[in-house]
């Protein structure tokens, strides 16, 4: 009786283990495909901000706002904040002083929860400051710009604004969150896209989000890089 009570224990045991390794990928699955649902919904959060920027500063936010000493102040990414609905965040940020002054540091070593992409572990830097996991197409977010709707000839809806960073990221409060879109997604710790996705989404000037796979063709990806307005070098140099 005692070897029948083994098999049968056995039995159980096999047949645990192996419902396990059936459901592992579906609940692995529909964690990522919930992660890239919050991702998608943090996108168009920022691009209903920055329409709501637009609408009441008549451009976009600039990409960040640099002294003529070559002091940096504050990113895109903290002049929507109001917009995003974090305007206790916003309220507390000294906007006559550096993003890193020492005014400023106990605002920006916090996290904003909507710039960061779920999944991803890297929150702050080694300094402490908390990172930001989206960055801007450098044509319409760069040094001191100022760039309406109105310039995007290939209209808003060809136009990318934003996108996941592959990793590299920077503070979210940093001056020059901007990064030039490339070929190819996934390439590079400085390219876009999420390689557990196999690619990934960007926001367009229109509000709408979409999905490219690391396979997207790559004159598809620069016909998204060069749409008009194309900001000069010297203004998107970091």
């Amino acid at each position: 009786m005692a070897w029948q009570r083994l098999i049968s224990i056995g039995l159980v045991f096999g047949l645990a283990l192996l419902g396990f390794a059936l459901l592992s990928p579906a609940v692995f699955q529909s964690r990522e495909d919930a992660r890239k649902i919050k991702s998608q919904d943090n996108l168009r959060q920022i691009g209903l901000a920055i329409q709501n920027y637009h609408q009441t500063e008549r451009s976009l936010p600039p990409g960040g706002i640099i002294r003529e000493d070559e002091t940096a102040m504050q990113g895109w990414l903290a002049m929507i904040l109001p917009f995003v609905n974090d305007t206790i965040v916003y309220s507390w940020l000294d906007l006559n002083e550096s993003w890193k002054s020492p005014q400023n540091t106990f605002i920006v070593d916090s996290v904003v929860l909507n710039y960061l992409i779920p999944g991803v572990d890297d929150r702050f830097t080694d300094s402490g400051y908390g990172l930001g996991h989206y960055l801007g197409n450098p044509n319409l977010l760069y040094r001191n710009s100022g760039v309406t709707f109105g310039q995007m000839t290939n209209g808003t809806s060809h136009t990318w604004l934003a996108g996941e960073a592959t990793g590299n990221f920077q503070p979210w409060s940093y001056p020059f969150n901007w990064r030039p879109l490339g070929i190819k997604f996934c390439a590079e710790p400085d390219s876009y896209g999420r390689p557990d996705w196999k690619g990934g989404h960007l926001l367009f000037a229109d509000g709408s989000v979409s999905f490219f796979s690391d396979q997207t063709a790559p004159e598809i990806m620069e016909r998204f890089a060069d749409a008009p307005p194309v900001a000069p070098p010297e203004q998107t140099a970091v």
